[in-house]
């Protein structure tokens, strides 16, 4: 006997969605996180000049706008042989780690933690129940949109980024308030991590899918070492290659029943080789958290280095602490900034040739491949963090969703861990879909 449920609507994430959970004699046989929304951005970006390209992707989504821009222009950059000045890279950096610090502070204070707290009417209750956290979580997101603003002239969908340059002169007076604001969260995100100190990092709640092998997947973007990685659950690398030859490694999977493909490792096929994108991949990543002198004295790191760690139920502990580390990371971007640099670019606008453009995002890799003949955009292809995330969301959905059958539907209390399930991943549907 077969059941189809389905779980309209999860709340809390950005964007629409519907679960679908199909049940044979008992048991889940499948579960579908159903993203439905066209966008057509690969489409329409085809036949437009590459200057306004960047604008346009920024309108794939609001919270990530900043990362689709930078990601864009890296990509044009690339394919039509501009030379980018070291100072222009640098500021667009601040403004790719502003975009962390507001993403995260979202994420972990008004999705996620509500759960945690057992906060049913979401951030109402965290505003009402805890006072006091609730101003250092509005603080932290406002300081993440108003460094946005600083460098991009607008907090959301950014007009002062151009091809190799910026088209608005910034000033001392400006890196000195991104420095304020950066050393301000930096403070301020210390102190709460160490209210998370005693917190229990082994719990299980959310495991990965038991019959798939997790690739946890990081862009290393550091100068010299531009490449994608690939680790399993040992830390053990699996695959290594650089960002121009991304599209040889990688392949995507359409299904009927969603607009969000599935990107894989084409060398190891689909299922095997799908992979986990964003902060708890992160981990593995040279120089990010767990290397950090700042974070090595909290209990917390250490614990993050235990493979008894590696749960889906730690990454908000992960967002919160790259919260602190993207604050430090942009101070030490400023003291090798040069504002004298920044109108030495480079730029042939009717050049020809492919590039791709590759941001750690927020939620974890974002690839912009671009092909472009004489200035105008031949094709466009997008692979974003929620897209590579897509298979792991529908199996761990599956998994979670078996363990909480009744009869013909799901108890209330898998319900309520389902959709938590889908706020931990922190989707981006409108990206997911572009």
């Amino acid at each position: 006997m077969s059941k189809t449920i389905l779980l309209q609507k999860a709340t809390r994430i950005e964007g629409n969605a519907d679960i679908n959970i199909e049940v044979e004699n008992g048991r889940v046989s499948v579960a579908r996180f159903m993203v439905q929304d066209f966008r057509g951005f690969e489409k329409f970006l085809e036949g437009k000049q590459v200057e306004s390209v960047p604008i346009m992707v920024s309108r794939v989504c609001g919270l990530c706008c900043y990362a689709h821009q930078v990601a864009g222009f890296r990509a044009i950059e690339a394919a039509i042989g501009a030379g980018v000045p070291r100072s222009v890279d640098l500021l667009r950096q601040v403004g790719v780690l502003g975009e962390w610090i507001a993403s995260h502070a979202l994420s972990y204070f008004f999705l996620t933690l509500p759960d945690e707290l057992g906060a049913t009417h979401g951030v109402f209750d965290l505003v009402n129940q805890y006072p006091d956290l609730a101003k250092e979580a509005f603080f932290l997101r406002k300081s993440g949109t108003r460094l946005l603003e600083i460098v991009g002239k607008r907090a959301v969908h950014p007009m002062a980024l151009g091809v190799g340059r910026f088209h608005v002169r910034h000033t001392a007076d400006d890196l000195e308030e991104i420095r304020g604001l950066a050393l301000a969260v930096k403070e301020r995100t210390a102190k709460l991590i160490k209210n998370i100190e005693r917190r229990d990092l082994s719990g299980n709640k959310i495991p990965f899918p038991a019959d798939q092998e997790t690739n946890f997947f990081i862009y290393d973007g550091r100068p010299g070492q531009e490449h994608f990685r690939s680790f399993n659950r040992s830390g053990q690398k699996v695959e290594e290659f650089d960002r121009d030859s991304f599209e040889d490694h990688i392949s995507e999977l359409r299904v009927d029943w969603s607009l969000a493909k599935f990107p894989y490792l084409r060398s190891l096929g689909f299922p095997q080789g799908i992979m986990l994108v964003g902060p708890l991949s992160r981990l593995f990543q040279a120089g990010g958290i767990l290397e950090d002198p700042d974070l090595a004295g909290y209990s917390v790191t250490d614990k993050l280095r235990q493979p008894t760690a590696l749960f889906l139920d730690n990454v908000d502990v992960c967002r919160l602490l790259e919260i602190f580390w993207a604050a430090k990371q942009i101070l030490v971007l400023l003291e090798q900034m040069d504002l004298t640099e920044m109108d030495k670019a480079d730029v042939d606008l009717q050049a020809s040739g492919k590039g791709i453009g590759v941001v750690e995002a927020p939620r974890g890799v974002l690839v912009h491949s671009y092909v472009v003949n004489r200035g105008v955009i031949d094709r466009a292809r997008l692979y974003v963090a929620t897209q590579f995330n897509n298979a792991y969301i529908n199996m761990v959905l599956r998994d979670l969703a078996d363990g909480h059958v009744e009869g013909e539907s799901i108890s209330a209390v898998g319900q309520e861990l389902l959709a938590h399930c889908v706020r931990t991943f922190d989707p981006c549907l409108t990206c997911a879909t572009h």
